[in-house]
């Protein structure tokens, strides 16, 4: 069998609208087949559910940087049993030195307004984004000193930090790639076939996942600095599209179901 992993913002959802109505092709040809798409985002499983069942899907999503799961239908999800990791990262700001403490600023210190101003989304959403489990996005002002001082404290916590498209976000230390990995073998485990994986993204934060898969896929975003070059995109199985957001997302696959890879 075959699964689709993909990121959100940027990627599936275009960067300023969030409209994801230019991949429906693409979409609708993926539930033809039987394909499952498994949303993969730095958003929170509350953001997700609403846009899943806009898109018609109803499978596992990999929430919040791939710091959790949230399992359909089945009162599994991580997301909604515990807040224990993002509490312990709210602790540790707050107990940052004080040269440190005004560098970092995230959805926990922003009010709704604020949310919605530096994302573009509806108050709805805004709040919805606000109901975090295991990671904070945000916006680091310091030097790039103090930047590194900042991510050596996280180091020492069991934190990371991971670039996004739009946010620096800080997390467990684990990744979309982590969670893709479980994923497959629960999906291989219930069907009892090989996986076949093919991932999209467009930021750095979904490097590890396209790495990871059979086949990835880099949808252009002009917002930022193109992903590096790797080895496993000099070997061909890394591909770039050349068109941004869900238009590019729906070329890609509309070319990967085309060459019969799924």
């Amino acid at each position: 069998m075959s699964l689709v992993f993909t990121d959100l913002d940027g990627t599936l959802l275009d960067h300023e609208s969030y409209s994801f109505e230019p991949a429906r092709p693409a979409l609708d040809l993926l539930k033809e087949r039987g394909v499952p798409v498994i949303l993969a985002s730095s958003k929170t499983e509350a953001e997700m559910r609403p846009l899943a069942d806009e898109i018609g899907i109803d499978y596992p999503m990999i929430v919040e940087n791939g710091a959790g799961i949230a399992w359909p239908q089945s009162g599994r999800s991580q997301a909604s049993q515990t807040n224990q990791a993002y509490l312990k990262i709210r602790a540790l700001l707050r107990d940052l030195p004080a040269e440190l403490r005004p560098c970092f600023a995230g959805f926990g210190d922003w009010t709704l307004d604020q949310i919605q101003h530096k994302t573009g989304l509806s108050q709805d959403a805004a709040a919805r984004a606000q109901l975090r489990r295991f990671s904070e996005p945000g916006l680091f002002s310091g030097s790039p000193q103090r930047r590194e001082d900042f991510v050596a404290i996280l180091d020492q916590h069991g934190l990371q930090a991971v670039q996004g498209g739009r946010f620096f976000t800080l997390m467990p230390k684990t990744s979309k790639a982590e969670r893709m990995a479980e994923l497959v073998a629960h999906f291989k485990a219930r069907s009892g076939e090989p996986v076949k994986t093919v991932a999209l993204g467009d930021a750095p934060n979904d490097l590890a996942m396209l790495e990871a898969a059979d086949r990835g896929i880099i949808i252009a975003n002009p917002s930022h600095p193109a992903l590096p070059v790797t080895e496993r995109e000099r070997q061909g199985y890394i591909l770039r599209s050349n068109i941004p957001g869900p238009s590019g997302w729906n070329q890609m696959m509309m070319h990967i179901v085309e060459t019969g890879f799924i």
